[in-house]
């Protein structure tokens, strides 16, 4: 049977707990600003655990450490991967590199399991801290991405009485020299104007369905802009409505759904509710 004694059980629970709130913190909390922010702040902490590896005579202390310090990385390594969307050749290549760098760094070991002297890791720390301090302010000073809609004067339907066109774009600046997460805002569409002979044919006995139409953002997934650039993701309307193949309707830029049903009819584009979709029936 092992003989653990309670330094040990203190410094593996320690060890396991550090990991884990490295791993929580990395995968799953979101501060609202740049990637870049939170990756900082996992390296200052790591650098604090490094700290402690490298003043202590307990090589048990500094064993498990160093553990947490390889752990850590290697996850942060693959949130940075799947965050920026790096692909597998740039995965296996980072994982290449921080292996040769391990293996690099097992033979500098001195005799007490150390890596830098007190001083060096002193000096390590606090310029992590003020490049960390730097990193946030900067984030929060510069301010996050903006967005322009940039609507189309019409849209066209060429074929198929229903589906996808493009109707809008929206420019995403990046005003920040770090990379920011896209999050675009609600965008609503509705339908003004006389739409009545648009509507689709009734099934007998029953009412004349309405026109539904919504605009859809290809903003992807887990999309960023790189600093001080912008990109540019196009919006697609979709229209279940009748008799429209070959149809141009006007599209106006406006605060609101108008309420106006009557006159040529013409769709409206406006920045929505987030939590209520527009999804408007004529």
């Amino acid at each position: 049977m092992v003989d653990i004694d309670s330094e040990t059980l203190f410094n593996g629970a320690a060890a396991v707990i550090a990991t884990i709130a490295v791993f929580v913190f990395v995968l799953n909390v979101d501060l609202g600003g740049s990637p870049v922010s939170k990756a900082a702040i996992t390296v200052l902490f790591l650098a604090g655990i490094f700290a402690i590896t490298q003043r202590t005579d307990d090589r048990q202390l500094a064993l498990l450490g160093y553990g947490v310090i390889v752990v850590s990385v290697v996850v942060l390594f693959f949130d940075v991967v799947n965050t920026f969307d790096l692909g597998n050749e740039a995965t296996v290549l980072g994982l290449l590199v921080i292996a040769a760098v391990l293996f690099a760094l097992r033979t500098r070991f001195d005799e007490h399991n150390r890596l830098l002297t007190g001083r060096q890791t002193a000096y390590l720390l606090g310029a992590l801290a003020v490049l960390t301090a730097v990193i946030l302010v900067t984030d929060v000073v510069t301010g996050g991405l903006t967005y322009e809609l940039q609507p189309k004067s019409q849209v066209e339907f060429v074929e198929s009485p229903r589906g996808d066109v493009r109707a809008a774009s929206v420019v995403v600046t990046n005003p920040t020299p770090l990379p920011e997460p896209v999050e675009t805002p609600t965008y609503a569409v509705c339908l003004a104007g006389d739409w009545s002979e648009h509507r689709p044919a009734a099934d007998p006995g029953h009412e004349r369905p309405p026109i539904r139409a919504h605009l859809n953002v290809q903003d992807g997934y887990n999309e960023h802009v790189m600093g001080l650039s912008s990109k540019t993701y196009p919006a697609t309307l979709y229209l279940d409505a009748a008799n429209t193949t070959g149809e141009t309707f006007p599209i106006e830029r406006t605060d609101g759904c108008p309420d106006d049903d009557s006159g040529s009819p013409f769709i409206a584009i406006y920045e929505g509710d987030e939590n209520d979709p527009r999804v408007y029936a004529v």
